[in-house]
Parts: C-alpha cells; sequence; structure tokens
C-alpha cells in the first residue's frame, strides 16, 4: 500500500485544500496516533500518521482507505506537499504523472443493497485473484454480468485495468466479504457462482468462505439449475465443503478430480506442477426460494455527548450471545467531537469501523454499515454502551 516515512512533520491549520485533495480536519489519539480526514476524487476516507521512534509513517487508514489504491496515493502525494514534507522510504510516485479516474466497473457494497437490479443472466466469482478466469468468463457469456469479489487491492487494480484494455464492460467489481455479500443479491438471481481455490483456513475454519450459512445462501440466491463450484486443491476442504452442502435439500452434487479446465490460474498452475490433486465440488440447485427484503444501513437513533465520553472512555470487549463489540480508541477532533473506532459482530465476520461523533450527529464511517444477520444485535449492543456510558 502507498506510504512514505518523514523526520518531521508540520500539518498546517485545516481545513486547506491541495492538488485534487480537501483537507478536512485532524483527530488524535492520547496515544499520539493522528488521523486525518479528507476527501478526493469524491471518495472520503482517511489519512494516518503514526510516531515511530524518530520518524513518522504517513499512510491510508486501513478501515477506510480506497479501494482504487491509485486515489489514496494521489492523496498522500498532495499532503506530502502541503505539508513541505522531506519524504523517504517513499513508493507515492510511482505513476504520478498518471490521470486518476473512478473506475466505471467498480462498485460499492451500497449499490447492491439499494440499486442493484439486473436482467441478465448474473455469474459470480469470489476471490478472483489475478483476474484469469473472471474476464475468461467476461468474454465467453458477453450477454451475461460477471460480478467479482476480492479484499486484495492490488488484484481489483488489475482487474479494472484490464477491463478497460481489453474493452469488457459486463464486469461489476466489489471489494466487500464475500460470506456477507450473498445477503444483499436478490433470491433466484444467480446463474453461477464460482469459488476456486479459496484459503482453506484449516487451523481457522471459522474464517473459511464456505460454511452451513454462505452455502444456504448461495442456493437461495441461485435460480433453478443455477450451480455453486468449488475448484480446491485442500483434501480438508474438498471434505468439508462435500459434507456442507450435502446438508441442502433439493440439489445435486457432482464431483471431478483432477479435471483440466478451459483457463486456469496462477495457483492452479502452481499445483500442477507439484503434482496436486484438485477437486471441483459443483452443487445444483432444484429449488426456487422465496424473495427477501432489501437490507438497509445501520443508523444510530440519537446523538452521543462526545465529552461524556471521552472523560470514561476506556478500552473494553463487551460480549452478548453469539456477538460482541470492542472500543478499541477514541480520537479527539474537538471538545465537542471525534472518532470512536471499534469493531463488533458475531460468527463469521466482523466489522470494523469508526463511529463519528459531532453535537449534532452520530453515524458510523465509513457509512456503509448494513443491518446484516450478525451486525444488528452488536449494534444494539453498541447504542445501549455508548448512552449508558454518556447518561
Amino acid at each position: 500500500m502507498p506510504n512514505f516515512h518523514a523526520k518531521e512533520v508540520v500539518v498546517p491549520k485545516l481545513p486547506a485544500f491541495y492538488g485534487e485533495t480537501t483537507f478536512h480536519f485532524k483527530a488524535t489519539a492520547a496515544r499520539g496516533e493522528e488521523l486525518i480526514f479528507v476527501t478526493c476524487k469524491n471518495e472520503d476516507f482517511l489519512l494516518k500518521i503514526q510516531k515511530h521512534k524518530d520518524s513518522y509513517l504517513l499512510k491510508g487508514d486501513k478501515i477506510s482507505r480506497p479501494t482504487q489504491v491509485s486515489i489514496l496515493q494521489k492523496a498522500l502525494r498532495d499532503l506530502r506537499d502541503l505539508c513541505s514534507i522531506q519524504a523517504y522510504n517513499s513508493n507515492i510516485d510511482i505513476f504520478k504523472d498518471r490521470r486518476v479516474e473512478i473506475s466505471p466497473y467498480l462498485k460499492k457494497i451500497e449499490y447492491f443493497a439499494n440499486e442493484f437490479e439486473e436482467k441478465r443472466d448474473i455469474l459470480i466469482e469470489i476471490g478472483f485473484g489475478s483476474g484469469r478466469h473472471l474476464l475468461y468468463q467476461a468474454k465467453k457469456n458477453p450477454n451475461s454480468l460477471i460480478v467479482g469479489i476480492e479484499i486484495h487491492k492490488p488484484s481489483i487494480e488489475q482487474v479494472l485495468k484490464q477491463c478497460e484494455l481489453q474493452n469488457i464492460s459486463n464486469v461489476l467489481i466489489l471489494d466487500y466479504d464475500a460470506r456477507v455479500f450473498l445477503e444483499f443479491l436478490p433470491s433466484n438471481s444467480a446463474k453461477q457462482i464460482f469459488v476456486h481455490f479459496p484459503v482453506p483456513w484449516d487451523k481457522k475454519p471459522h474464517r473459511r468462505v464456505m460454511s452451513e450459512r454462505f452455502i444456504n445462501e448461495a442456493k437461495r440466491v441461485l435460480q433453478p439449475q443455477g450451480t455453486l463450484e468449488l475448484r480446491t486443491d485442500s483434501d480438508n476442504y474438498f471434505e468439508y465443503s462435500f459434507f456442507e452442502m450435502m446438508k441442502q435439500k433439493k440439489i445435486e452434487v457432482r464431483v471431478n478430480k483432477n479435471r483440466d479446465l478451459e483457463i486456469s490460474s496462477k495457483y492452479e498452475d502452481r499445483w500442477k506442477r507439484q503434482e496436486k490433486n484438485i477437486y471441483d465440488i459443483t452443487m445444483y440447485n432444484f429449488e426456487d426460494s422465496p424473495s427477501i427484503a432489501k437490507i438497509e444501513k445501520l443508523r444510530f437513533e440519537n446523538p452521543v455527548d462526545f465529552r461524556l465520553l471521552r472523560e470514561k472512555f476506556e478500552k473494553k470487549v463487551i460480549r452478548g450471545v453469539d456477538f460482541f463489540a470492542h472500543f478499541e480508541e477514541i480520537f479527539e477532533i474537538d471538545a465537542q467531537s471525534g472518532f470512536l473506532r471499534v469493531s463488533f459482530g458475531g460468527g463469521e465476520r466482523n466489522e470494523h469501523n469508526y463511529i463519528y461523533i459531532t453535537p449534532s450527529s452520530t453515524a458510523y464511517f465509513p457509512d456503509n454499515v448494513l443491518a446484516t444477520k450478525d451486525n444488528v444485535n452488536a449494534h444494539k449492543l453498541i447504542e445501549e454502551i455508548l448512552h449508558g456510558t454518556c447518561h
């Protein structure tokens, strides 16, 4: 990720504007960590300044940083030049003359939650990596929509670039957790779901893409005759996924071993050179599923008094039944405003977010926390704690 080191950093009075970036305000934690709220290319996110022993590290905040790395890179260059920082160990000047554009192929989860309507066949690839298989499917099925899910930002950048270079227009890319993504899709809307060479997580099975819950959602999303296809080199993952699929009703499961596909990933090429076995499990759905309601964003009902929160703040984890909330750090903007960094959630996926508190409002930042099954109870717990602390 883009970053640079400096011996000295002096941030001028904010707000300020430089290049293509607006620097709105700075927020500071008790231990000295600083966040700068910025807008670049209509993206709102945070830059982070970390004090080391005799230097500073400046980078994008992991929770809020934009998916397109070039936007973060541009904002860091503008910060450096605004503050006249003498940087070293820097990688922010790579392609510095390239114009930064927002890709039309890249979507946010809110789009799928609130706007997504599609009459074409939908093919979904989860964890597309280098994008070989995704781009192949897009060209093979020009009348279908290919949705690619990935959290590795360099892979996303690579596929977005290839879509432009190859003039491929039937692709949408999303930077989001695939285990939750299916909850936002209409029932019976997808023709195929591909999960090729996911991380097996043998020591942390709760982090796997495949689970009973994921397969339940995949079956709901699939059309009758639609398929969920897993391709893996892991014996354990193969066995685990097979038995989880067999728990479903009105399905058919087919297994292949060491089958050659029309296109192979770099990982598959590596496994073949090592003469490892490669398994395919394909689950066919034979059932119509009832439609579901759209998922809304989580909102705070009442504002929080930041002054009282700051006075009584302590780092802590509060647990409920199958959910939790972790209050990690507090950042002060001024006496009445600030950020509270939190993590929360339930069984399979946790949210990592900020709560942006001003005298008139309280909201998540980024404002993309949605009312999934795991989030609702944890959100209620956070509200109870915030107002219990403040009152």
